[in-house]
């Protein structure tokens, strides 16, 4: 008799990484990542706490200054943050809003591919209701105040080739959360770690201390 078949991985996407004391010391120590794609050819997705010392108005601003009588007040006290070590010199968006566009999964992943490549004017939906931009009218409409909806303006995002992150996981680098929109956008960046491992039942303090030991 045949064995059955290995059961394939779990998407990490749309969900969230909780990084393992396993990365201390690398740009994901304690971080939760936001993921928005994840399939055989890679993975993508957005560390949420670890907010940058610049405002979202003071960047829009550097990049272009005609465009500063026109931002809005809050934009300057919106923090940019550091989404990931790949394509560190692009901005992204990511934001939800009410209405939802139904795309076919395969027109996703091509646009998905070409954000990656070069960043560009499209949007991708990867979560019901939430949205990932590259685009300047886009993220320029956020800084105006002209866009409705939540959103986190991001630098750079954090990038697996193909198996990479399937590796990681396996290795113990990487926990696994459901995507949960209320945490994103409710919890200061600076409790989100400890947040996210009380959510899948994992005490940190505890976690940190197994870490220390080796357990973990």
């Amino acid at each position: 008799m045949s064995e059955p078949p290995n059961p394939a991985p779990r998407s990490s996407a749309p969900g969230f990484l909780i990084a393992s004391p396993r990365l201390d010391g690398s740009p994901f120590e304690r971080a939760v990542v936001a993921m928005v794609h994840h399939d055989e050819e890679g993975a993508m997705g957005f560390i949420i706490n670890k907010p940058l010392e610049i405002d979202f108005g003071s960047l829009i601003q550097s990049v272009n200054e005609e465009i500063t009588p026109k931002l809005s007040p809050s934009s300057f006290e919106m923090p940019v943050y550091f989404g990931g070590p790949v394509r560190i010199e692009q901005l992204w968006v990511m934001y939800r809003r009410l209405e939802v566009d139904d795309s076919e999964e395969a027109e996703q992943r091509r646009r998905l591919r070409r954000m990656r490549q070069r960043g560009d004017d499209e949007e991708l939906t990867f979560n019901q209701g939430w949205y990932l931009a590259a685009s300047g009218e886009i993220i320029e409409g956020f800084a105006q105040g002209m866009q409705a909806g939540e959103y986190r303006p991001f630098i750079g995002y954090a990038g697996w080739g193909p198996g990479q992150l399937e590796q990681e996981i396996e290795e113990g680098s990487w926990l696994l959360d459901d995507f949960h929109a209320e945490s994103f956008f409710q919890t200061r960046y600076d409790a989100q770690w400890d947040e996210a491992l009380a959510r899948i039942g994992v005490n940190p303090t505890a976690f940190m201390m197994m870490a220390r030991s080796g357990s973990a």
